[in-house]
């Protein structure tokens, strides 16, 4: 069956993106890669938004936080109620920003040889997929301005 053959491939490429962007992770699992690029995103962000983003407990994500900064990437700042905020430190924001600057040239890499006319079936194609999704955590690694987001100055 046709959906299967392409479900096949689709996950093949989905693993490929993954497995070459890792090499650029160094000692950071996909979960703080994700909460770096979550709170890029967002710029502040309470540690229960981030649970939900990256699909951990709370007090799993509170033990990432911690890592986080104790490797100076992220700092906790003030509460709003209940909610302690965070935000990536200079160091994280560079951090991110090279994360997200990999898995866009990765991503980049693996098209760069598809012609104009096979890129605009694949842009409806993934833009349909993207606007069926039930969940918006897919969403985490897209960027709104077409680019990743530049390093801070």
């Amino acid at each position: 069956m046709l959906v299967d053959q392409v479900a096949n491939k689709l996950t093949a490429v989905s693993t490929l993106l993954e497995d070459t962007s890792v090499e650029a992770y160094g000692d950071l699992s996909s979960s703080a890669v994700a909460a770096l690029l979550t709170i890029q995103r967002n710029s502040t962000v309470s540690i229960g938004g981030i649970a939900t983003e990256v699909r951990l407990s709370h007090s799993a994500t509170v033990r990432l936080i911690d890592r986080l900064e104790k490797d100076w990437l992220v700092r906790r700042q003030r509460r709003r109620g209940r909610e302690v905020m965070v935000e990536l430190t200079a160091r994280g924001k560079r951090r991110a920003s090279d994360l997200a600057k990999s898995r866009w040239d990765t991503a980049t890499a693996l098209l760069k040889e598809i012609d104009e006319k096979d890129l605009e079936r694949l842009d409806a194609v993934f833009q349909s997929i993207l606007e069926k999704a039930e969940n918006s955590t897919c969403m985490r690694y897209c960027f709104t301005d077409m680019e990743p987001v530049a390093e801070p100055a």
